[in-house]
C-alpha cells in the first residue's frame, strides 16, 4: 500500500512523495508459519493460559442482609447488640480493629463458700454461663467488663457443681466443674454465713438451727429448711419481710422461736409439720397484722382453716 508523504521546508516546496512498502502479515498468519494449523477462532483460544489454583475456602456465605451479616459476626466472636445496620457496621469495625476470628477467653471462677447461693464467674463479654444442663436461655451474660454473678440452685456445700459456658450463638465451648467441699451440713451456727444481704436460706440437709444461727442477716426472703425439727432461740433476725417458709419437718407449738418471726409478707406462705397446733398457729397469725398468708402442711395437701382453726384438705 503506497502513502504519499508532504515535505515542506522553509524555501522550498518539493512535490509529494510516496512511499511504498509491502504489506505486514497478521498474528494468526505468523501462528500459521509457525507450525499451527486450525481457524481463526483455534489461534484466540490458543491465547488463553492455564487455570489457576483452587484458592482456600472462604467463610460460609450468608444472605446480603443486616440479619446475615449479625450472624456471621456473632458466629466470630464480634458483638452486635442487634442486627440493624448502624450495630452491623459498629461490629463490622470492632471485628477489622482486633483482626477477625477473635479468641475467646476460658471461663475464670471463684470457688463459692459454704452456704453461698451464687457464683461468681470470668470470661469473655456477652457470653453466657449456666448450671450443666440448664442451657443458655437459663444463664448468666458475662458483662462488658468480663464479670458475671450465677444464682445456684441451693446453697453450695459438700456436693460438687458443673457450669456450662456458651458463646454468643448458644453454643457450648467449655464445661467447668467446681468441687465442693466434700461434707454435708447438718447444723447452722453463727457466722456459718457471712453474706449478710443474702435473700434466701436453703440448706435441704440441715436438722438444727442454733441459738443465734441467722440473727445477724438482715435480706432474708425465703427460709427453706425442709429437715429442720429443732430451732434455738433468737434463731432468726425478727425484721425479715419472709415471703416463704419451707420447714415441713417443723411442729410448730405454743412458745416456738419461730414466734419471733413478726414480719411476714403479705400473701406469704408457710410450710410446716401437720402436727402443729392449728390454735397456736393462728395466735401467731393473729399477731402478724398482714393479710393473706396460708399455712399448709408439709406436702401442701392441707392448710389451717383460720376460721375453725383446724387442718382442712387444700381445694
Amino acid at each position: 500500500m503506497a502513502e504519499e508523504l508532504n515535505i515542506n521546508i522553509k524555501g522550498l516546496n518539493l512535490p509529494p512523495i510516496k512511499l511504498e512498502g509491502a504489506a505486514g502479515k497478521s498474528a494468526y498468519e505468523l501462528w500459521i508459519e509457525s507450525g499451527n494449523s486450525g481457524t481463526r477462532e483455534d489461534f484466540l483460544n490458543s491465547l488463553k493460559g492455564q487455570d489457576g489454583r483452587n484458592g482456600d475456602d472462604g467463610l460460609p456465605g450468608k444472605d446480603a442482609t443486616a440479619d446475615g451479616a449479625y450472624e456471621m459476626l456473632l458466629g466470630l466472636n464480634v458483638y452486635c447488640e442487634n442486627a440493624t445496620p448502624n450495630e452491623v457496621l459498629k461490629g463490622l469495625i470492632r471485628g477489622l480493629g482486633d483482626v477477625i476470628k477473635k479468641p475467646f477467653k476460658p471461663l475464670e471462677f471463684d470457688r463459692p463458700q459454704k452456704g453461698q447461693t451464687y457464683i461468681n464467674v470470668y470470661g469473655t463479654p456477652h457470653f453466657k454461663v449456666a448450671l450443666l444442663g440448664k442451657g443458655a436461655a437459663f444463664g448468666v451474660s458475662i458483662g462488658d467488663d468480663g464479670n458475671g454473678r450465677l444464682d445456684l440452685d441451693s446453697p453450695f456445700s459438700g456436693s460438687d457443681i458443673e457450669l456450662e459456658y456458651f458463646n454468643m450463638l448458644g453454643n457450648i465451648v467449655g464445661t467447668y466443674r467446681v468441687s465442693g467441699y466434700g461434707d454435708v451440713k447438718t447444723e447452722l451456727s453463727a457466722g456459718d454465713i457471712t453474706d449478710t444481704l443474702i435473700e434466701e436460706i436453703n440448706y435441704p440437709e440441715v436438722i438444727i438451727v442454733k441459738n443465734n444461727a441467722l440473727a445477724n442477716l438482715i435480706n432474708v426472703k425465703r427460709l427453706i429448711l425442709p429437715k429442720v425439727r429443732n430451732v434455738g432461740e433468737n434463731a432468726f433476725n425478727i425484721s425479715w419481710n419472709l415471703e416463704l417458709i419451707k420447714m415441713p419437718r417443723y411442729v410448730f407449738n405454743s412458745n416456738s422461736p419461730l414466734e419471733d418471726l413478726t414480719v411476714l409478707a403479705p400473701g406469704a406462705n408457710i410450710y410446716l409439720s401437720e402436727e402443729s397446733d392449728p390454735n397456736a398457729i393462728w395466735r401467731w397469725y393473729d399477731n402478724q397484722r398482714s393479710a393473706g398468708m396460708t399455712f399448709y402442711n408439709g406436702d401442701g395437701t392441707k392448710k389451717v382453716d383460720l376460721n375453725t382453726r383446724t387442718w382442712v384438705p387444700v381445694q
